[in-house]
This record gives C-alpha cells, structure tokens and sequence, in this order.
C-alpha cells in the first residue's frame, strides 16, 4: 500500500515538473509607464511589457540586449529595452517608443493608410517581444490602442490649415496675389488696368499649389511621426522649379509690357510726326498736296487703330480661372494644359505617397526633368504670347 502511495505522490510531483518545463513565456500586460491602467500609448511614450514565465526562456535571459519591441509581428528596429526587471518567474520590459533610421519603414507601415474612423487616432495592435531578427513571444496583447494621432494636436494644426487656406483663397480671390500684374501705362497718360482684374498668372498658380501641398504634408505627418525632419531633395527642387518658373513668367511679362509701352511710344512719335507734316504742308501751294496730306491721314489713322490694339491687349482682364491658366491669345495651348496636367499628376502622386508611406516622396532625376521640361516650354512659348 505504502508503495502505491509512494508511486503516486512521484507520478503527481513528474506532471507538475513535466507542466512547469512545457510551460512558455506569453505577453499578458502592455500600459505606458506610469499607469498600468493606460493601455495605450504614442511616439515618444515608454511602454512597459509584462512577459509571464520569463524564466523558460534561458536563452531570452542571456541576451536581453537583442531583445526587440514587435508590433503587429513587425520588428521595431533601434536599441533594446532601455530598462527591465525579473519579478519571480515574470519580468517587465521597457521600450521607448521612436522613431530612428532604423525603423523608420516599420513605423510608416504601420501607421500608413489611416482612413476616417474609429481608427483614425487610435490604432489596434498586437504587441510583444523578441529576439532581433527572429520572431515575437506569444501575446495576449492584440488590441494595444496606439495613438496615431493625438485629438487636440490634430483639431489645432486643422484649424491652422483652416485658418491658412481661408487667408489663401480669400487673397487669391480679391487680390494680385496668383495674377499678372498688369502693365504700368502711365508713361502713356492713360489709366491701366486695376490690379484685382488682372488675369489669374498659372506660374504663380503653381507655384501656391506645392507650397499648399507640401505645408499640409508636412503637418500630417508631423502630427503621426514627430518627425520634423521631412522636406526631401526632391520635394525641394519642386518647390524650387515653382518659384523658378512664376520668377521667370513675372520677368517675361514685364519685359514685354515695357517693350509694349515702348512701341506704342514710338507710334505716337510717328503720328506727332504725321500731324506736323500735314501743318507744313498746309501752309503750302500745289497740286500734290491734298493728296499728300489725305495719305498722311490715313497714315494716322491706321497708327492709331494699332495703337488701341496695343493698348487693349495691355488691359486685358481676368476671364474664369480655367480660361485664365488655360488660354493666351490662340485659345487654349497645349503647353499650358501639359503644364498643369503633369503638376497635377504629381501633386496626387506626393499626396497617396505621404498618406500611405508617412513620407514626402524624393521624386527621381527623370521626373524631375519632367517637370523643369514642362515649366521651361511654358516659359519658351510665352515669351510671344499674349493673355486673353
């Protein structure tokens, strides 16, 4: 009898080794530091993670330096743990939540495609740990709110961009500010045209839509990275091909409405000098002279009807904003519409780039040149054009 005791109280004592050896180490528990209660956290928080049976891992134990924070079975690259303890059988990791070089594509998968929703700010995940470069403990931790973006941040910068555009449009709409300014004819004692109805300019027009992208862009993905160093090469020659481009047409435009100015001069130097000759002929006698001075007025007569045409094309005014950027004196021309058919291509182009990637795109060499190409033949063939 005392045998069969014996044999059972060591079959009893063999399971409970044989159950503690099968036993893994699992996520339980993920808070912020601080508050154990706060089962969310975002960029530049410390998150704690509470590991039971930490002690069936040897091998974790030996290497806690390798040990890597995983979200969404995704390796978050960086340093380890900045700090941990053993309780017992368990431990508790501490991670601070950055974003670095090295894991800056995890973090933008992540966080990338947020769309209107429940998830818009605060993003499920599954959270755990694990060795670099192998895979996450298991994880009870699979609904982990990470704050993607932060409520009040987010409704201020809104109402910053808000306030931006607001200012933007209204300008835009009563003011020289996106048109041509328009020709100076008071060298001609004339009035010219009010500046508020000067046709919209599409290098200036241009140039607003990417500094307008670009300073949304920067916001949005401020606001979800905390990462303020963002404006790639790329996104700064586009500006710069703006800026470049609305230079040149303001140059182009002045430079013709001065040699207009001056030509129309010049034409009512030669009818001063029609009017001048038909009074010295009048003062003389022949047969030849009325003949001479009805051709002097007829002369006259075609230098001023080219000097209304001059000066109407002067003070031509706005149309709509479509025939304004579209259209020059021929109608619509093809290098406007490529102009903005290709800006727009990349506008939408750097848009899905930062909202799926987190990311200003670094646009190539290639469609960079696209780009110059498209803004130079604007430039080339407005140097004979005129607005209408």
């Amino acid at each position: 009898m005392k045998k069969i005791a014996l044999i059972a109280i060591l079959a009893l004592c063999s399971l409970n080794l044989l159950a503690q050896s099968t036993q893994t180490a699992i996520i339980t528990k993920a808070y912020i530091d601080g508050s154990p209660g706060d089962s969310s956290a975002g960029i530049g928080d410390i998150i704690v993670i509470h590991v039971k049976n930490w002690k069936s891992e040897p091998a974790a134990q030996q290497n806690v330096k390798q040990l890597r924070l995983y979200v969404n079975c995704m390796e978050i690259g960086g340093p380890g743990p900045m700090g941990w303890c053993q309780m017992g059988d368990d431990a508790e990791f501490k991670f601070l939540l950055e974003r670095t070089a090295a894991n800056d594509s995890a973090w933008n998968a992540i966080l990338g495609y947020p769309l209107f929703g429940g998830q818009f700010f605060d993003l499920p995940v599954a959270v755990s740990v694990g060795q670099h470069g192998q895979s996450g403990l298991p994880t009870k931790v699979n609904a982990f709110e990470f704050k993607r973006i932060y409520r009040s941040w987010f409704w201020f910068c809104l109402v910053i961009l808000a306030i931006y555009f607001g200012v933007f449009f209204y300008y835009a709409i009563t003011t020289p500010m996106l048109r041509d300014a328009p020709a100076d004819l008071t060298p001609l004692n004339i009035p010219g045209l009010d500046a508020g109805n000067a046709p919209y300019s599409l290098g200036k027009v241009q140039m607003a839509f990417w500094f307008s992208v670009v300073l949304s862009s920067f916001l949005f993905i401020w606001l979800i990275t905390d990462n303020y160093e963002l404006i790639t090469s790329g996104t700064l020659v586009l500006i710069g091909i703006g800026a470049g481009t609305a230079l040149g047409a303001v140059s182009i435009n002045n430079s013709k409405s001065t040699g207009t100015v001056k030509q129309i001069q010049d034409l009512q130097a030669q009818q001063s000098e029609l009017n001048t000759a038909n009074a010295l002929l009048a003062a003389t006698a022949g047969p030849e002279v009325p003949g001479k001075i009805a051709y002097n007025k007829f002369l006259y007569e075609q230098l001023t009807g080219k000097i209304a045409k001059l000066i109407d094309g002067l003070r031509l005014g706005k149309d709509s904003f479509i025939n304004d950027i579209l259209t020059d004196e021929n109608g619509v021309s093809f290098h406007r519409l490529q102009m903005v058919a290709f800006t727009l291509v990349l506008g939408l182009v750097f848009i899905y780039s930062v909202w799926a990637n987190l990311t200003m795109p670094d646009f190539s060499p290639t469609l960079l040149t696209m780009q110059g190409i498209t803004a130079g033949t604007y430039l080339g063939f407005k140097i004979p054009e005129k607005q209408s």
